[in-house]
């Protein structure tokens, strides 16, 4: 049997022809399309490289195990989602109005993400955790970057620790978009909205918060 050769010139033997990065952002595609399709339990390494085009060498260098490669895609997916959300807000004049703006879009874009909507249907045993008990790298990130957005943000400094406020506000948009069902109302945009308005912007004046 012939060796697999991949098309950027990465052979079996490993001898790296290409670009690093477009390989790795190659197999992270491969991986979200499986997860995707199939699930995180009924894809394996193989599938993903083999779907990527690329020697199972080249995947194994770049992610040793399924969970670290899980792990990479959901990095990516977060990173690009608050891009995006900076995109969507960052024309609006104030701190409360880029919150609530920013919060409505991040949960009805996560509503309309196909991974997520159908690992938390078929396997949510499966994703739970990296939104529980493994979700410390997620939640940091999240966190931080909403912090950084918060000290730069146009007008008045806010009187709440930036990096308190963050992560009370990631850990509530978590729990919506997990959980979007109960006594209060966030189908609608204009729902969410008044949420955003009556628990999140609050945070953002309360000085006590995140003091020892």
């Amino acid at each position: 049997m012939q060796p697999h050769v991949d098309t950027l010139g990465q052979d079996a033997a490993g001898e790296a022809l290409g670009d690093a990065e477009g390989l790795t952002a190659r197999l992270l595609d491969a991986a979200l399309a499986e997860f995707t399709s199939y699930g995180l339990r009924r894809t394996s390494m193989e599938n993903v490289a083999e779907r990527a085009g690329l020697a199972r060498s080249t995947l194994y260098r770049r992610f040793s195990n399924k969970q670290e490669l899980v792990r990479a895609v959901a990095l990516r997916q977060v990173r690009e989602l608050l891009v995006f959300l900076v995109r969507q807000v960052e024309q609006l004049p104030t701190i409360e109005e880029r919150l609530v703006e920013a919060f409505v879009a991040g949960v009805q874009r996560s509503r309309a993400d196909g991974l997520l909507a159908r690992l938390l249907k078929s396997e949510p045993e499966t994703v739970l955790p990296y939104f529980t008990t493994h979700a410390d790298v997620g939640l940091g990130l999240g966190r931080a970057f909403l912090a950084e957005q918060l000290r730069r943000s146009p007008g008045p400094r806010i009187a709440a620790d930036p990096d308190a406020a963050a992560e009370v506000i990631f850990r509530l948009t978590t729990s919506i978009m997990l959980s979007p069902r109960g006594h209060i109302p966030l189908d609608t945009d204009e729902e969410l909205r008044a949420f955003a308005r009556a628990y999140l912007v609050p945070l953002l004046h309360q000085p006590g918060l995140g003091e020892p």
